[in-house]
């Protein structure tokens, strides 16, 4: 008897570690889809990239996401967690976009898109010895906005705007994500296939890489989905 015991108090002592081990998506990823992971400030590889619509300063980061085979995805919702030096949108939206087929210099093709409202909420991290403050801007669509996908690769965009008088020469930048495995991340992240887009002068450039726009790391970024996931008919 006194055996027995001893082996459950182990396999609950080992489960509780495998539990403590799982990711955790943030509160607001609900029900959550897709999610890159946490940014790490304490990592010295950790970085950003421009993710803005502003009068003066226009750049998107598409992120890359995997459908499993066998299962349908409907998008209910989305988000992008970025760096910024205000603490407010002005009209507090997003403009966000889902494509296909995306590889350098080919925009491949836009499924859906939208211009939302948006929350816009401090993560509690902060970059650049407090320079930066981490904001989630996050977006619930209308039900007609509802996205339904497949199993395949996709790349997701969700760009803060700020075109306000108050926003002056406010920029944001997309959180990436270095740490491996990425912290609290939900669901699967290609490696190697971001892309960004500065309007005049890049033109779907990949992120990654020595060559990359980010000279380096720029792998995977911090950004979701909200929504349902069910076998496909």
């Amino acid at each position: 008897m006194k055996r027995i015991l001893l082996a459950l108090a182990v396999l609950s002592a080992s489960t509780l570690a495998q539990n403590a081990q799982q990711p955790t998506p943030p509160p607001y990823c609900k029900p959550c889809l897709f999610y890159g992971g946490d940014f790490d400030p304490s990592n010295p590889n950790s970085n950003t990239l421009g993710n803005s619509f502003t009068d003066r300063y226009q750049a998107a980061t598409y992120v890359p996401f995997y459908v499993p085979s066998g299962i349908t995805w409907t998008i209910g919702g989305v988000f992008s967690n970025n760096m910024s030096t205000i603490s407010f949108l002005d009209p507090p939206k997003v403009r966000w976009s889902i494509s296909s087929g995306i590889s350098m210099g080919d925009p491949g093709t836009v499924i859906a898109s939208g211009e939302n409202s948006a929350t816009w909420t401090p993560t509690g991290r902060a970059w650049g010895n407090g320079f930066f403050t981490e904001y989630t801007a996050l977006a619930k669509l209308m039900p007609e906005q509802f996205v339904t996908l497949t199993t395949g690769v996709y790349w997701l965009t969700v760009v803060p705007v700020c075109t306000g008088a108050d926003c002056g020469d406010n920029r944001f930048y997309l959180s990436d994500v270095e740490d491996v495995p990425a912290p609290n991340h939900k669901g699967i992240e290609p490696n190697d296939d971001s892309y960004f887009v500065l309007a005049p002068l890049y033109l779907f450039a990949p992120a990654w890489g020595s060559s990359g726009v980010c000279e380096g790391g720029c792998d995977k970024f911090s950004a979701g989905l909200l929504g349902y996931a069910k076998p496909s008919n």
